[in-house]
């Protein structure tokens, strides 16, 4: 049975949603992992991650480049199976104790996102270490872990904590360019029923935050709009919710 989450994961935040421009190697090796989870150590596409000492895949990238779409997307597809598996994002770890992490080396999937907010913590970073360490010696859980900070960055404080985070494997995560950007938001909008002009889509490319993150925040606050004004999403809409004049 899948474990109780301490947050929502947002519904549409899922791999037929991601678009894969320069990312296709990892998200191909999640679908993989995902699928054959909770016997994935007998996959033959998964020959690499079985022959390393530390199950565990980080994405690296930047703050907006989709990693935590890729973690929600491979928890919402084990949900879907009633695989074992948590979600945490660390940049809540202050609103919790340490002890968060005992017991979850017997799941088949650990997600941790944002680990870098945990550097320099020395008690949140042990814990970590001591969490790995169990994965290791169970041999059932495969650990997915998102961070803007490699394993090797001297901002983790314990050296044992770096070496155990460099066993596993490490992707960058390319952040999308204006094209991709295009096609990510057209594919939000249809998923979500928006009508979205090409004009308006290009005004709100050129006019509003660039990051993919706050682009579709922006595109849930217009959908929110349009549906208020029962109105197709237009140029002035978009100039209305930014506050251009």
């Amino acid at each position: 049975m899948q474990l109780p989450l301490p947050v929502t994961l947002p519904v549409d935040e899922n791999f037929d949603s991601f678009v894969r421009h320069g990312n296709e190697e990892i998200v191909t090796l999640l679908e993989d992992i995902v699928c054959a989870l909770p016997t994935w150590r007998t996959s033959d596409s998964l020959g690499q991650l079985v022959s390393l000492k530390m199950p565990l895949v980080t994405l690296l990238g930047s703050g907006s480049a989709g990693k935590s779409h890729l973690l929600f997307a491979a928890c919402h597809h084990l949900a879907s199976k009633q695989v074992s598996h948590l979600y945490l994002n660390l940049n809540d770890y202050k609103a919790w104790s340490h002890d968060i992490f005992e017991g979850l080396e017997n799941l088949s999937l650990i997600a941790l996102d944002n680990v870098h907010a945990i550097a320099g913590n020395a008690e949140w970073e042990e814990a970590l270490f001591d969490l790995l360490n169990r994965v290791v010696e169970t041999q059932n859980a495969l650990v997915l872990c998102a961070s803007q900070l490699g394993p090797s960055s001297p901002a983790f404080s314990l050296p044992d904590l770096r070496s155990r985070l460099a066993w596993g494997v490490i992707y960058h995560i390319n952040a999308l360019d204006d094209t991709g950007r295009e096609v990510a938001l057209r594919l939000r909008a249809k998923e979500r029923g928006l009508q979205l002009s090409n004009q308006a889509l290009n005004f709100l490319l050129h006019h509003s935050e660039r990051d993919l993150k706050s682009l579709m925040i922006l595109l849930g606050r217009l959908d929110t709009r349009s549906l208020q004004e029962q109105k197709r999403l237009s140029v002035a809409m978009v100039k209305r919710e930014l506050g251009i004049v």
